[in-house]
């Protein structure tokens, strides 16, 4: 996935405008923010990471199904197939 510079540039102007607001409100406060955003930045990535996995799950699990069922109809086809009988 491409990400231009314009919109990290936007992203961390937002970051730094947040942060500078925070400082301003107090000066203290800064300290207990700043460990709270990385813990809510970190867990939306792990959020992310994990619908990636449940969807990569469901993407293989239907590619067995699918497999499955191919088998099954060759299988099918193979026992139905009339055999010559001899004398």
């Amino acid at each position: 996935m491409k990400i231009d510079a314009r919109t990290i540039e936007a992203v961390n102007a937002f970051i730094r405008l947040f942060l500078v607001r925070v400082d301003e409100l107090h000066p203290g406060l800064f300290v207990l923010v700043v460990p709270l955003f990385v813990i809510v930045v970190g867990a939306a990535a792990a959020a992310v990471i994990v619908v990636a996995a449940a969807i990569t799950l469901v993407a293989g699990a239907i590619g067995v199904i699918l497999l499955a069922r191919r088998g099954i109809a060759a299988a099918h086809a193979y026992s139905t197939t009339p055999r010559p009988v001899t004398p």
